[in-house]
């Protein structure tokens, strides 16, 4: 991630907005580079900014600079929800949809989150090329896909895949719960953490002693994520019991 080009880009945003006194939007920002802006500029505090990825709990997100007098709105940004039936005999995955955005020429920054279900997917694409991709999409993986349009207030998110595990972790500690909910050495956490292949809550962090909160989103490189959810008492040896869903 380059902060400082997507610092610059967001810089130019605002100065937009103000010049043109018109809502102003970027291309969408993957979990990162959203956060980052969050952090630097404190969008989730601005009066006159927001970051939205088409709907509550998105990870790609829009960042939307309004003037002064017009209220921001979730509504207002340029994005359209494409939903794309496959067959029922295919398992398409989030894969096989993203590499056919990409063989159209389709840069990542133009779409969103693409969140897939039993009968096919929902795409959050600019609505500038939402056109493009119904004309040029019949077929993903080989398979025949029907595409259209979703109005905002007929899209209901499909609910990812998850399942509840509870294990016993030394603390809370970023390392300990890794090495906890992964079934590896302590030693290979902290080194993952070192090694910046774990982020919490889409920031990297390269302290395997951070401590996670309840809610705290936990990426690890090579193995999945998961949400840490509780630490629930102690056992007679002083570890924990903790509880966390897994993304799977």
């Amino acid at each position: 991630m380059d902060k400082k080009l997507i610092s610059a880009r967001i810089d130019d945003l605002f100065d937009m907005c103000a010049r043109r006194g018109t809502a102003v939007f970027s291309s969408f920002l993957d979990g990162g580079e959203a956060a980052f802006a969050d952090d630097v500029f404190h969008i989730s505090r601005s009066e006159n900014a927001m970051l939205f990825g088409g709907y509550d709990g998105a990870e790609r997100k829009m960042l939307g600079v309004f003037p002064e007098w017009e209220e921001k709105d979730g509504a207002s940004f340029p994005i359209t929800v494409i939903r794309f039936d496959a067959p029922k005999f295919r398992a398409l995955t989030h894969r096989d949809y993203l590499g056919t955005l990409m063989s159209l020429g389709i840069d990542r920054s133009k779409t969103g989150d693409i969140l897939t279900d039993e009968t096919g997917a929902y795409v959050m694409a600019e609505s500038g090329i939402s056109d493009y991709i119904l004309n040029n999409i019949n077929k993903i993986a080989n398979a025949g896909v029907k595409g259209r349009v979703i109005s905002a207030a007929d899209f209901v998110p499909p609910k990812p895949k998850t399942q509840v595990k509870q294990c016993v972790s030394a603390s809370e500690r970023l390392d300990a719960v890794i090495a906890a909910v992964y079934g590896i050495s302590r030693s290979q956490s902290e080194r993952l953490v070192k090694d910046g292949g774990v982020k919490v809550n889409h920031r990297e962090t390269l302290s395997g002693s951070a401590l996670l909160d309840e809610g705290d989103l936990v990426s690890v490189k090579g193995m999945g994520r998961f949400v840490f959810k509780s630490a629930d008492g102690a056992t007679m040896k002083g570890r924990l019991h903790i509880t966390v869903l897994k993304y799977i």
